[in-house]
């Protein structure tokens, strides 16, 4: 009875850290697809003939100090 217990509430530990795994996983997939959108859009706006926002932020700060 006791022993039954046991396994059940072991299995349950080993069934929660792999969901948390599992949820970890996606979030960092999630990240480095984001980051890729990210760096294709830079460079499309590169390709054009365009400064990307951070650029312009940057040489305005240039001329101001």
């Amino acid at each position: 009875m006791f022993l039954d217990d046991e396994v059940a509430a072991s299995r349950t530990r080993r069934n929660e850290a792999r969901w948390g795994f599992y949820i970890a996983l996606a979030a960092l997939a999630a990240c480095i697809v984001m980051v890729l959108g990210l760096m294709t859009q830079v460079t499309t706006q590169a390709d054009i003939g365009q400064q990307p926002a951070t650029a312009h932020v940057q040489s305005e700060a240039g001329r101001h100090g």
